[in-house]
Parts: structure tokens; sequence; C-alpha cells
């Protein structure tokens, strides 16, 4: 297993790389941990994971926990509660199961996803607004060169079902012959 603090010298704007790196084929590791930027998991991470920044899982990486974070992606396995900020990427590789709380959710294809999704913005829903309610109106008989047309409300006619399919419908009007 092998634990690497990784700065490199970037502009001085706030760009920065990952921090912390976590790598060994055999190594499990189990608890709370606090990342304050952001971290790469190349082996198998259970319990819960706060990062400030981005994680990334990657091919060979495992991580059962609940997860807080600003961005995630992943390349290799994850199975738990996540909330992320900002983006999560699910890689052709990657499989992710359980609940995923975000606003940006992107499955490449080969990605899996098994579970729930939800956002954190919520959409503002007005509860307390009602629809318009529809209105007939009801226009006056059309008449041509007096001559009356017939007037046909919804109301003047019934529907039957001829057949127990539902499909062949015959339709009869109560006030005149059709």
């Amino acid at each position: 297993m092998a634990f690497s603090n990784v700065e490199k010298n970037f502009s001085a704007d706030g760009e920065s790389r990952t921090l912390l790196t976590i790598v060994g084929d055999y190594a499990v590791l189990d608890g709370e941990f606090k990342i304050s930027r952001s971290i790469e998991i190349d082996c198998e991470l259970k319990g819960k994971l706060t990062v400030d920044g981005k994680i990334t899982i990657q091919q060979n990486g495992f991580v059962s926990a609940d997860v807080k974070t600003q961005e995630a992606e992943i390349i290799g396995r994850y199975v738990g509660d996540m909330e992320a900020t900002g983006n999560v990427l699910i890689m052709e590789t990657g499989i992710a199961m359980g609940n995923i709380k975000t606003d940006s959710l992107v499955i490449n294809k080969g990605g899996i996803f098994n579970g729930n999704i939800s956002r954190i913005t919520e959409a503002k829903i007005l509860l307390d607004e009602k629809p318009a309610a529809s209105t007939v109106v009801e226009k006056p008989a059309f008449q041509e060169e007096e001559q009356e047309k017939d007037n046909y409300s919804v109301s003047d006619f019934s529907v039957e079902d001829s057949q127990s399919n539902g499909y062949d419908v015959n339709v009869t009007d109560d006030n005149n012959p059709v």
C-alpha cells in the first residue's frame, strides 16, 4: 500500500492536483476519512468519507462508504450513499450502487448505476397554485343561407364498446339518427 502526498507547482490561480492517492492491491481501509482537497482511490475503502474536492475511484478501486464530496468520478466500483454538490461521472467501467444526491449525473456508455437519484436543489413547486378550471363556451348555432346546421355538444353523444377489445366504437346521437 502506498500513500503519496503530491503537490506539483501550478499557477498562482489556485489550481491544484490530487493531494492524496491510496494504492494497494490488497489494501483495505476502514474508518471515517476527511480529505481537505481531492483523493484518488485504487484499493478497497469502507466507512465514511468527506472530501472537500473530488473523489476519483480508480479501475481497481472499491469504495463501500457514505460519501460527501464536491465532485466524483467512478471508474471502479462504488456502493453507498453519495452527496455531491458538483458533477458525478460514472465512466465506461464504473459501477455505482446506492443513492446519489446531486444536480448533475453523467453515465457514460457501459457505465452501470443501480439505485436512486435525487436533486440537491429542489425545483420550486407552488403547491398553493391550482390550475385554472377548464371552461366550455357554447357557440351559437351556425347558420348558412337560412339553413340551420345541427349543433352538437359532448353530452349529446354516448360511446358504446361494440367488442371486448375496445378498438371498435359505435357513436350514437341521442337526439338525431346518425
